[in-house]
Order: C-alpha cells, then structure tokens, then sequence
C-alpha cells in the first residue's frame, strides 16, 4: 500500500547506501508513492534502478558535480505529491516512518524524527535489529532525552540556544524531515549561495521559523552512522567561515558559536569576531590542507549556474494508495 507522498534523495558515490534505502522503503508501511533520486555526479550503472513497490524518478546532469543545495531543491520541486519526506541517503528508517510522518505533517510546519548516531556498521543491520540492540544498551539520541549530559563530541549536543553549539539540531533535523511542497516552496529551498562545508541546514531551519513555521518532533527514530568530531573542523576553515559571514548577514547572529570558539583559541580567527569581524588570520598547517581557498562571489555565483535535468520513471504502478487527512 502506497501513501499520497514523495520521499526525496540525493547521492554521489554512496550508491551501496541507495540500496540499502531503497529496500528499507520496500519495507515500510505504507511505502511512499514514489522515490525522487538527485544524483549529484553524472549517471552510472544504478541511475535507472526501480522498484515493484514504487514509482523512482531519477534526476541528474551531465554537467560536472551537483551541489548539494542545488541537488535537495531539484528533488524537492519535481516531487509531484504535496507532501514531502527529505531523507538523507544513509539514514536507516522505521517501517512507520511515512504513517507516522504525514499523521503529524500539517501546513506551516516542519515535522523530523530523532536520530540515533551509531557505529556505521550497525547501520548496516536490519532496522528491527538495530532497534532491539539500542533498547538493550540505551539510545544515544540527538534531539531527546535520552541524550547524556556530558556531550561525547560525536553527537550533537541537546544544550543550545538558537543553532549555536558545535552541532545543531537543525543539522540534525536534515536526516529525515517532511514538510508540505506548498511551504517549502515559501521558504525559497536551500540556500545555494553556501559553498561547500556546513550551515546549510542551519540556514534552512532559520529560514522555517522565521517564517513562523513550527519544527516539531516525531516519537519515531532513526538510525544514522556516526559522524566525525566537527568541534573544530580544521579542513573545512575557509568553507565555514565563508559560510558563518554569510549566515551572519542573512540573520543578524553567528551559528555554532563553538565551532568559531575552537578556530580562535587555535589562532585561525580572531576571537572578538563579534567586534572585529569574522575573518581567517592564519591557515591551518600543510596536512590540514591549505591549498582550499574562501569561495569568492564568483565561486557562490557559479553554484545557481542552470544544470540540464533528464528524469527517468519507473512504470505506473496500479497499487492501492492511502487516503489521509493529513
């Protein structure tokens, strides 16, 4: 049984991580009426891969790499249903997600799920597996209260204030989300002046409630592989500081004011930046790779340049499909 929604993803080289999504939403009940894949780099062998269970449109260009903006706002506006589900390719997903998500989704708000970050082998198992293992040993949650006091620098933080901290919420909230496609077309989509490393979602989400969405949180969870330790992303200096600058003139405020602290106590910014103004003093050393320079306005102009799209449906599918109030 399908439901009245589109579920939308993006990938690059993760390809082993598509299909292990696309069997878990074989599995889901109701499964979403169809999948919108963006591929972010130009075709390969799985560019045309289908499903008995539902409708997959894929998106690509053959015009060099994708950002992943422009690829989340391109999977967004061809999802034909007016209800939308975001997943991140290598989220592990619960057989409910889609009941449960479009029972809560309503106009005007952002509905996520919980994300449990662990090893990215046990990502590997079986949902019900992972689920049954977690309940035995305690979940480490993102965004519940099952989130230990004493941060562990591998998950994000619960203790924050308005997506300051060295992960946000938002960042989190981006791993599964439904949103109406009338509302996130309201938003403007993604924000494809960010180049390269973070704050996109942080963006976003800001975006959402400053536009008095509300961000509202699901009881269900899903699994995610743990991510590394951003506390102090040394490699990423000039993309998140581009980035910071740019959030700051849009919102009037610096995102994840910790990450900031870490480049100034190591000597990269200068830690009156609320003053002073965010800049880079010093490059990381060599290893650190020095060679990545601050995207220019050219580099954030280049990002809106038009991509060609070619769309491939799999065959209608005549399967019974779920009313909803929602």
């Amino acid at each position: 049984m399908r439901s009245p929604i589109s579920a939308v993803t993006i990938v690059k080289n993760r390809t082993e991580k598509l299909i292990h999504l696309i069997a878990q939403l074989e599995q889901c009940s109701p499964t979403p009426d169809e999948l919108v894949i963006v591929w972010m780099a130009p075709p390969s062998g799985l560019s045309l891969i289908k499903s008995d269970k539902f409708d997959i449109v894929h998106k690509f260009t053959t015009q060099g790499e994708l950002p992943i903006a422009k690829a989340r706002n391109k999977g967004m506006q061809a999802a034909k249903h007016a209800n939308l589900a975001y997943l991140n390719v290598d989220a592990v997903v619960s057989p409910s997600l889609f009941k449960d998500g479009l029972l809560a989704l309503k106009d005007n708000a952002v509905i996520f799920t919980s994300v449990v970050f662990l090893p990215g082998e046990r990502c590997e198992k079986p949902y019900s597996d992972i689920s049954k293992c977690e309940q035995q040993i305690g979940y480490l949650a993102s965004n519940d209260d099952t989130l230990p006091k004493e941060d562990n620098n591998e998950i994000p933080s619960k203790d924050q204030e308005i997506n300051h901290g060295k992960f946000s919420d938002d960042s989190v909230c981006s791993t599964v989300f439904f949103i109406r496609k009338a509302d996130f077309q309201k938003t403007g989509g993604f924000d494809e002046g960010y180049a390269g490393f973070g704050l996109n979602d942080e963006d976003f989400f800001t975006n959402c409630r400053a536009l008095g969405y509300s961000l509202e949180q699901l009881p269900t969870r899903t699994f995610a592989p743990q991510r590394p330790n951003y506390q102090c992303p040394v490699n990423h200096l000039l993309d998140f500081v581009h980035n910071a600058q740019r959030f700051h003139a849009k919102w009037g405020f610096y995102p994840c004011t910790e990450v900031l602290t870490a480049y100034a106590e190591k000597g990269f910014i200068d830690s009156n930046y609320e003053e002073n103004g965010l800049k880079v003093l010093q490059l990381p050393e060599q290893e650190d790779d020095p060679t990545k320079s601050v995207p220019s306005a050219s580099t954030a102009a280049s990002s809106s340049t038009e991509f060609e799209f070619t769309s491939f449906h799999s065959p209608a599918k005549n399967q019974e499909r779920l009313s909803s109030t929602a």
